[in-house]
């Protein structure tokens, strides 16, 4: 299975709302303008302590509660509304995947939890979700029964190496999956890909260029998605391929 069925639920909703699918390769921008009442800010050179004199200028303090460092993209949410920042001096390629994957934060971590727990408990608790009062013992006991999340949420997409993002898919992270599913879905990435090469390298350079040219991905998620691709379609490497011989 591709995506659990919340995040499948998630991504048919963000296409739903948007009104219909973006060509590829697919930037997210105009799509998440339609869809979700999410705003995006591109700033050069990103780091943390930039996006909380960015917000603190426009009279929202915020403080992230951690050292600041340099990012590709951060999400802050509050009362069903999100500011999602994207390191602008990134490649467009970076970007994309950067703003998939704060999307996919916001869609399944953030906004539909919040919307889920209002229509079970009452819109009076909107102000509990939003951390503006304190909930009541019953609400306190609903919220921890249901994993509910109270007061601001944020997430962060730190800088990774090459060799970090190569293990995106195997990782099996539910944001990283989504945002992928969003950019490239797995069954019209398979579809067209020539995956008739006798050797898995051929079929994984195949698969890579597919998703890098095509659907817009950078390198190191390319080569980790179309891994995890490659495999589950039953298109990995053979048992000799994947022997590992020291000499």
């Amino acid at each position: 299975m591709w995506l659990d069925a919340q995040a499948e639920t998630a991504a048919e909703l963000f296409w739903q709302l948007a009104g219909k699918p973006e060509p590829f390769p697919r930037g997210l921008e105009r799509p998440l303008a339609l869809a979700l009442p999410v705003a995006l800010v591109k700033l050069p050179r990103l780091h943390l302590s930039g996006v909380e004199s960015w917000l603190r200028r426009r009279g929202a303090p915020f403080l992230f509660g951690c050292e600041s460092r340099a990012v590709r993209g951060c999400l802050v949410a509050h009362a069903g509304q999100g500011l999602l920042f994207v390191d602008g001096s990134d490649p467009d390629d970076e970007q994309r995947f950067t703003l998939a994957h704060e999307i996919a934060h916001f869609l399944v971590d953030y906004w539909l939890p919040r919307q889920k727990a209002i229509e079970k408990l009452g819109p009076e608790l909107a102000n509990v979700v939003d951390g503006l009062r304190a909930p009541t013992l019953s609400e306190r006991v609903h919220a921890m029964l249901g994993s509910i999340r109270i007061g601001p949420y944020q997430s962060l997409m730190e800088r990774a190496d090459q060799a970090e993002l190569t293990g995106i898919w195997e990782a099996e992270n539910r944001a990283d999956r989504l945002a992928l599913a969003l950019l490239a879905p797995p069954g019209m990435v398979l579809r067209q890909v020539n995956l008739s090469a006798g050797f898995y390298e051929e079929r994984l350079q195949a698969m890579t260029a597919m998703l890098t040219a095509t659907f817009g991905l950078p390198y190191a998620a390319a080569d980790g998605y179309g891994r995890g691709l490659l495999r589950a379609a039953g298109k990995g490497p053979s048992w000799v391929e994947s022997l590992r011989v020291s000499e």
